[in-house]
């Protein structure tokens, strides 16, 4: 199987032709990248799966760090790493990006579901979170959205 990444003046067909004793499909498709990966882009009204479910969005910076973050305190309080420390070693990082990245695991449960939904507070950053966020939740959410339009926030 091969792919070209040709764009087309005018919109194509799917093709099917014989090359040989070979058959060759051509579909015609737009790439993207998402998270290093390439995928393939729908047109508007095709369903990712027969179930009608819309297809998954590439996940943001934000919502890959609080992926780690709660991956990382799993791993410590399950004893798989006795610290930050140990993790940072069995993973071959740095012990104060596990430390910072590590943290958001204690956001309030409303800030993460806002950042997993893509309804961040504008302005809402990775740097921002990394910082000394208080560990109260009510704090939390008076300094990154003190007037949020989100309901639970």
């Amino acid at each position: 199987m091969s792919t070209h990444a040709k764009r087309p003046a005018t919109p194509r067909r799917t093709t099917v032709r014989r090359d040989g004793d070979a058959i060759v499909i051509d579909i015609p498709m737009n790439l993207r990248r998402c998270s290093g990966r390439k995928e393939v882009v729908l047109p508007p009204g095709v369903a990712a799966s027969s179930d009608g479910r819309a297809p998954a969005k590439c996940p943001t910076p934000l919502a890959l760090a609080l992926a780690r973050a709660f991956r990382w305190q799993e791993m410590i309080e399950t004893g798989q790493a006795e610290s930050n420390s140990d993790l940072a070693r069995k993973l071959k990082l740095d012990q104060s990006y596990i430390a910072r990245t590590i943290r958001l695991a204690s956001l309030a449960p409303d800030i993460v579901e806002a950042i997993l939904t893509g309804q961040e507070p504008d302005g809402l950053s990775l740097r921002s979170l990394r910082s000394d966020l208080p560990l109260a939740w009510d704090e939390q959410r008076q300094l990154l959205a003190p007037e949020s339009s989100i309901p639970y926030m």
